[in-house]
Formats: structure tokens, C-alpha cells, sequence
């Protein structure tokens, strides 16, 4: 009974057929989100932050 792979198009590394889809894809998106979550909180929190000082200064420029 032979394993049925599949290659993937995109990274070309075989997987079984069983799953929904390439994992080694599915880990660099996964790992893309996270980046890209990471950034937006970090430029929320850098606003905040200004923003925080802004008020704890009176709003002087």
C-alpha cells in the first residue's frame, strides 16, 4: 500500500494528502500574521505612549 503525497506548487515539499494543505505554507503564514500583529500593536502602543505624554505635559509642542 503505497503513501498517497502531494507536492506543494508554491514551495515544492511533498506532504501527505490526508492534510488540508501544505504545512510548511501554513507555518510561514501563520508566522507572517504574527509579524504583522506584532507591528500593528507595536504602532498602536508607540501612538498611545505620545499620546500619554502629550497629556501628562499639558499638550506643549
Amino acid at each position: 500500500m503505497t503513501d498517497r503525497t502531494v507536492r506543494c506548487e508554491r514551495c515544492d515539499t511533498s506532504y501527505t494528502a490526508d492534510l488540508p494543505g501544505c504545512p510548511n505554507c501554513r507555518r510561514i503564514r501563520q508566522t507572517n500574521i504574527a509579524i504583522a500583529t506584532t507591528l500593528i500593536l507595536l504602532v498602536v502602543l508607540a501612538i498611545a505612549g505620545w499620546f500619554g505624554v502629550q497629556v501628562l505635559t499639558g499638550f506643549s509642542l
